[in-house]
């Protein structure tokens, strides 16, 4: 169970049938709207990340501490901590005195991390690509309400169409 104050985030963006990504690694889009709802949000902002998800990323980081999840124990990133486990790096942000753990991929990770999840902020983008990593399967974990949500068309910047949504996990009055 989390913090009272503290909250586990996930946010990707994904298809509708859940890619996450590509071939040869890397997402299989380049959507700057998307790029800056990502930024916004994880702004000063602890983010979980993949080794690999954290090497692609690198140079990325300018306002966020990443934490990569790695069972390399000699691993050291550049930037931020390794930590073992999703519980590490849960303990590490409680420990930190921040209020929210965004979980940033990859597919392992967001798997892993799910449980733990209060909420997702997705970007579902109307396209239709091959792929090799997926988000995991949330509906089919727990329930969830949209807490909101809003659609953009394509444009001469963004190749595909794609929908902003916010959805915090519902949670029994015996389970908070």
């Amino acid at each position: 169970m989390n913090h009272p104050e503290q909250m586990v985030s996930m946010i990707s963006a994904m298809t509708h049938d859940r890619v996450i990504g590509a071939m040869g690694g890397g997402i299989p889009w380049h959507l700057p709207r998307d790029v800056s709802h990502f930024r916004k949000y994880t702004d000063n902002k602890h983010m979980l990340l993949g080794r690999k998800t954290f090497d692609e990323m690198s140079g990325w980081f300018s306002t966020q501490t990443p934490l990569v999840l790695t069972s390399q124990q000699d691993y050291r990133p550049g930037i931020g901590a390794r930590v073992g486990s999703v519980a590490e790096a849960i303990e590490f942000v409680q420990t930190s005195g921040a209020g929210e753990l965004v979980v940033s991929g990859g597919a392992q990770v967001y798997a892993s991390a799910l449980p733990f999840a209060d909420r997702l902020v997705l970007t579902i983008v109307d396209a239709t690509v091959e792929g090799v990593a997926y988000f995991p399967d949330f509906r089919a974990t727990a329930t969830w309400e949209t807490v909101s949500e809003g659609h953009f068309a394509a444009d001469q910047d963004n190749r595909f169409a794609m929908t902003f949504i916010t959805l915090d996990r519902v949670r029994d009055a015996g389970n908070t």
